[in-house]
This record gives structure tokens, sequence and C-alpha cells, in this order.
């Protein structure tokens, strides 16, 4: 079985609140939020809509929508890889543009599109694989850090490590130190700046 990758996906509007309005209306039409794959494929919008799908990968299913005037948030587990590309394509045919978060430790896949973090603030997600691990000051790091948990700066993350007994100043030093304890702190990229598509007047 394939790998699940958690996308999240904001379309959002910038002038053409139009596109964005037949966007939700096609996905309430098309896609059912169903334990169903069937129904909550994203390929069934593509054949819907007759948008073009050569080359892009649609192993993905919606499991979660939500509207709000101003963006449409979708969440979907996809096959290894984030659906970018598909993404890029609904972006295209409503001429609205998008950012997206994916997440797939498996993998090592963190991306943020988001440059200027309105919508997906976070820039670091720290991984634990030992939650009952005692740090140096004495307590269980489980009961103060999430396997998994985002932070919107580098500096959130050396005040969080620091109330747990690892006194860096930078993360350079915070990564030496938890090297021997086996926490990761994965850094959000974005490897797709050289394939954004000008949509509406704006990279998506």
């Amino acid at each position: 079985m394939a790998n699940i990758c958690c996308d999240d996906v904001i379309f959002y509007t910038e002038g053409n609140p139009e596109g964005l309005y037949d966007l939700w209306e096609d996905l309430e039409t098309y896609i059912i939020l169903n334990q169903n794959p069937d129904l909550c494929w994203i390929g069934n919008l593509f054949s819907h809509k007759k948008i073009d799908s050569t080359g892009i990968s649609l192993r993905g299913n919606v499991s979660y929508m939500e509207w709000n005037d101003t963006y449409i948030l979708l969440s979907l587990e996809t096959a290894w890889a984030p659906l970018y590309e598909a993404y890029q394509a609904i972006a295209a045919a409503y001429h609205v543009p998008f950012v997206m978060q994916s997440i797939e430790p498996g993998e090592r896949i963190y991306y943020n599109t988001d440059e200027a973090h309105l919508f997906f603030p976070d820039r670091y997600c720290v991984r634990l694989y030992e939650e009952s691990l005692v740090t140096p000051s004495g307590i269980i790091i489980g009961e103060k850090l999430e396997d998994g948990e985002p932070f919107a700066s580098e500096q959130d993350v050396i005040n969080r490590f620091r109330d747990c007994g690892y006194p860096a100043d930078t993360l350079k030093e915070l990564r030496l130190m938890l090297d021997e304890d086996d926490i990761t702190i994965f850094e959000f990229t974005n490897p797709y700046l050289s394939k954004h598509t000008e949509i509406g007047g704006k990279c998506a």
C-alpha cells in the first residue's frame, strides 16, 4: 500500500470571487465526502469539468473541504506525494491562485508553498521517535512536545526546547544536541518555486 501524503490546499480569491464560488459549487456537486473512495476522488472534478489531466497524478481523495467566501480549504489523502500539478490545473481552470502544505513523513516530505505564510504559517516540524524520552531537565519530552508539532519560527523551536533543558542559541546548535536523542527538526520547503504558473496575475 502506498504511503499516505496529507495535502492541505487553499484556493483563494484575488479579484475573482466568481471563480472561487464556481469551484466551490462544483466541489459540492462532484466530490462527496464519504468512506467510498470513488465518491471523494479528486478525479471526479476533472472528469465532470473536463479538465485535462494528461500526465497529472490524480491518486488522492478529499477528506475535508470548507468555504468561507475568501478561500476554499481542501484536505486530501494522496499516494506517496502531493498532487501539486492537479491543484495547478484546478487553479488554472477556475482562474484562482492556491497554496499548499503537504506532509508525508515516510518520504520526508514537508512542503509549504505559502511563501508569505498567510494561510500556512508553519516553517518547522518536530518529529519525536521516542515520546517517553527523559530530557536534560528531567521531564518526559512527550509532556512538552507532540510528535509532528509545527512551529512558525526558528525562535519558537529554540524556546520550546530550551524549556526542555536544551540550551541552544541557534537551530544548528539545537540539532547537534538532539542527534543523540533521536529527535528531528524538519524545515518546510517549497520545491515548486521554478514550476509556479502565473494565475490571475500572481504566482500560485
